[in-house]
């Protein structure tokens, strides 16, 4: 099989869910194929084939790909974010194929104006670069980059891993004002030594999603205290943030997947995490949503190895709780999740679980409390409003009840820890 016929095969595999723009560039940067429809524009702004500036992502992307073979994940401050692939022959590479671009959160219009804004260009061809980019399609990058993997195993026949992807290093492409660096050996043997024993944190760290291990705090902190010690420099990059954040969320997704969590479920979950990671304004909110999917993520591999015999409608309905933990849950939504009657649901629902429905959505509920008190900036209102309890003093009483302390006793033990 051909490898442009392995492409379209996986092109419309892609579809069914969102279509995903594809390229392909020979060795000279002159573009062969596309299935966008106005090609001209993404060609002269993010990829700048043809171009005689040297630092144009394509030229650097050809630079990094004569010299590497794993894929190029590739963004702009806007967040359009897509992927080389290298096809070689002899060593030498003959094609660039490129992947998107996607963006992992709405764009917004003013921003796109105002990066146009400081652009000269035509207004005609202003207003085409404008309606681009808002069209790019919005996909997660837990869906992302797999379909990456899939385009390198179709151009080159190798199967990789995530952590084979290769992403632009932000931080010192805007210091030699250049969109995209490419590490050398130096800056490889440089991160090294900044970052002892955060490798080995963090496969302990994923260990413990992937056994479902809810004794998990030694390993979370120490994994955060080494990261924290290693990037110091980089607490104020939103990006970098951004780029850990999404990391560490596929990979959490991955080890979940491998714990026995259902693919359909790790993969909906990351997404939820990954929206509320590209909303957050600081280091310190970014921190808590991740601490948050780490402790969600571990107990539900829990859950799913204690419970192998639970049917899979009553998992369903455990999922959508999870799922909805800040909403108001309402009995009519779970029985339409499960197709079941509401009456044969709550007996079900026990029977296989043990506890009511209700007792089940407040344990959820008290649990997620648990994270949200061990960070000091939510008040116990905020808690209780957040998780959608009618007041205070109920919330209150039924943290009281699950765990034996109130909540202010709960947050003051944790807080001396």
């Amino acid at each position: 099989m051909e490898i442009s016929d392995k492409i379209s095969v996986l092109l419309e595999l892609i579809s069914c869910f969102r279509k995903v723009d594809y390229w392909k560039f020979d060795a000279e940067l002159e573009l062969l194929s596309s299935t966008n429809d106005d090609p001209a524009v993404f060609c002269r702004t993010i990829f700048g084939n043809g171009s005689a500036d040297k630092k144009s992502s394509l030229r650097k992307a050809l630079e990094y790909g004569t010299e590497r073979n794993e894929p190029l994940v590739c963004s702009v401050p806007l967040g359009a974010t897509w992927a080389y692939v290298f096809e070689k022959r002899d060593g030498a590479v003959v094609a660039v194929h490129v992947l998107g671009p996607v963006c992992f959160s709405d764009l917004n219009v003013k921003e796109v104006e105002r990066e146009c804004d400081k652009q000269p260009m035509p207004l005609r061809f202003r207003r085409k670069v404008i309606n681009q980019f808002l069209s790019v399609p919005v996909l997660s990058a837990t869906r992302f980059y797999p379909y990456v993997q899939m385009l390198h195993l179709c151009v080159t026949g190798e199967k990789i891993a995530f952590t084979d992807l290769q992403f632009e290093r932000a931080e010192k492409a805007q210091k030699r004002k250049s969109p995209l660096l490419i590490p050398d050996e130096e800056d490889e043997n440089t991160d090294a030594s900044r970052h002892p024993g955060v490798y080995a944190a963090e496969q302990e760290l994923f260990k413990m999603i992937e056994e479902g291990n809810i004794n998990y705090s030694h390993a979370l902190n120490n994994a955060v205290n080494k990261a924290t010690l290693s990037n110091t420099k980089y607490k104020k990059s939103s990006d970098k943030i951004m780029t850990v954040a999404i990391t560490f969320i596929t990979l959490s997704v991955r080890a979940a997947i491998r714990g026995g969590l259902p693919p359909s479920t790790a993969y909906s979950v990351g997404d939820a995490y990954e929206e509320a990671i590209a909303n957050c304004k600081s280091f310190t909110e970014a921190k808590h949503i991740l601490d948050e999917m780490f402790d969600d993520f571990v107990h539900r591999v829990h859950r799913c190895r204690q419970n192998s015999d639970i049917s899979k409608y009553v998992q369903a309905c455990c999922d959508y709780i999870e799922m909805h933990i800040y909403d108001k849950i309402e009995l009519e939504e779970l029985a339409d999740v499960a197709g079941y009657t509401k009456y044969y649901l709550t007996r079900k629902f026990k029977s296989e679980m043990g506890v009511s429905v209700w007792d089940y959505i407040n344990g959820r509920k008290v649990e997620r409390a648990k994270v949200l008190l061990s960070d000091p900036s939510y008040s116990i209102q905020d808690i209780s409003d957040l998780l959608n309890y009618c007041s205070r003093s109920y919330f209150s009483e039924v943290f009281q009840q699950h765990t034996g302390m109130w909540p202010s006793d709960y947050r003051a033990a944790e807080l001396k820890m």
